[in-house]
């Protein structure tokens, strides 16, 4: 009768697919995206199981806590095939039902670090390592493995003897993994896995769609903190130009693929576009109407950080470092470097007025007019010179009176003639 009932039990496995997930790269939302999406059609086509076959060096733990808590919750039995389970990848292979570890595999390494661009990885804070730690007690609660093993792997104060000595995160090899019950299995490949796992052998392999490689690609923190910058350049560079062309029109191309790599992922929506929108026509306002920084210039940049917070959360931080980094770079560039080329001098004058600007020079406390609106750029009149000149701050509207306050080779410099 026990025979009957077991082969009662295993018979939808039998018949069924076991369906293969990659957890391949980084750990990101937009992989969070995938394998939901995964195990909702192998819930929904009547799969026998899932694997997932991890090679991880880790990631976003909000993505490892978001894929963790999905396979927790999927009544389909689920296999941890590790090759590598670094970091966010242990969570996700102790979150399976079974793990099986292929040769030369490892898992563990979890302390959470705080990565910036040009410096070394820094441990998380206490807090953070303790909130993680918890999330591994659990799940290993669940799972029923051994708990303080799981929790040495994001805790190095927690020494293991034997193992791993006091300051460093637990690792193990795929040997130590089984023999200490971290995980259930070691097999020579993919096949001979499912097979001790009494998985089916009839796999069907589901790979990220066009939609989520995408959605990787724009959401990682170069990409993303790049278009970022490169956004904010590109419109700062057209509003400091007449009418509205091409540095416009890619600067608004940047800033749609950045928001569109967050919405992809399910990272952002309109909360976190509108807030952008609000940073930055704060900002217009206190560039355009309210002279020097203040409220509005502080709230428009507290917008803008809070868009990025809210989008990329935990990883916020390093795609802001990278967006400033980037920005003032482009900074240098445009106004340090790009006035002295042609195109650059024809790209800042005001296009519409009718003649052209003489070569001639003009002294520092030379008094004159804006014959345009000075974004920086632009061309004003002293005496009967025309001279292309640059506003030492903001915005000077047409029709001002001026005074040179510097002169840098073909650079001259003007600011507001106070009456």
């Amino acid at each position: 009768m026990k025979r009957l009932w077991a082969l009662i039990l295993l018979l939808p496995l039998a018949l069924g697919k076991t369906y293969l997930v990659p957890i391949e790269g980084e750990i990101d939302p937009a992989l969070a995206v995938f394998v939901e999406q995964a195990l909702a059609r192998a819930e929904r086509e009547g799969a026998s199981g899932v694997a997932f076959l991890i090679d991880t060096p880790g990631g976003r733990v909000d993505a490892a806590i978001r894929i963790s808590d999905r396979i927790l919750q999927t009544p389909l039995p689920t296999l941890a095939i590790v090759q590598n389970a670094f970091s966010a990848g242990a969570l996700i292979a102790l979150s399976c039902r079974q793990i099986v570890m292929l040769p030369g595999s490892e898992i563990g390494a979890a302390l959470p670090v705080v990565a910036l661009p040009f410096q070394e990885p820094q441990a998380a804070d206490q807090k953070v390592i303790s909130a993680l730690k918890g999330k591994f007690r659990a799940v290993a609660e669940a799972r029923g493995r051994p708990v303080e093993l799981a929790e040495a792997m994001v805790d190095p104060s927690l020494e293991v003897p034997g193992l791993s000595a006091k300051g460093e995160p637990l690792t193990l090899s795929a040997d130590k993994a089984v023999e200490l019950k971290v995980a259930d299995l070691k097999a020579a490949s993919l096949s001979e896995a499912l097979q001790a796992a009494g998985f089916s052998p009839e796999v069907e392999r589901l790979s990220p769609g066009p939609r989520v490689q995408v959605a990787r690609f724009l959401t990682s923190s170069a990409v993303a903190g790049i278009l970022l910058a490169l956004g904010l350049l590109l419109l700062l560079v057209e509003l400091f130009t007449p009418g509205f062309g091409v540095a416009g029109a890619l600067g608004l191309a940047a800033l749609a693929l950045y928001f569109a790599g967050g919405w992809l992922a399910g990272l952002s929506g309109a909360f976190e576009l509108l807030l952008f929108l609000l940073g930055v026509a704060l900002l217009l306002a206190e560039a355009f109407l309210f002279p020097g920084f203040g409220i509005a210039g502080v709230l428009g940049v507290g917008s803008i950080l809070a868009s990025v917070y809210f989008t990329f959360g935990e990883n916020a931080l390093l795609v802001l470092s990278v967006a400033v980094i980037a920005l003032g770079l482009g900074l240098v560039l445009v106004f340090r470097y790009l006035p002295r080329t042609r195109p650059a001098r024809a790209l800042v004058l005001e296009s519409a007025i009718q003649g052209h600007a003489t070569e001639e020079a003009v002294e520092v406390g030379a008094v004159g007019t804006a014959l345009t609106d000075l974004r920086p750029g632009g061309v004003a009149r002293f005496g009967a010179k025309r001279v292309d000149v640059v506003a030492n701050r903001g915005f000077i509207p047409k029709g001002t009176p001026v005074r040179v306050v510097e002169v840098r080779g073909i650079t001259v410099v003007v600011e507001p003639l106070e009456e």
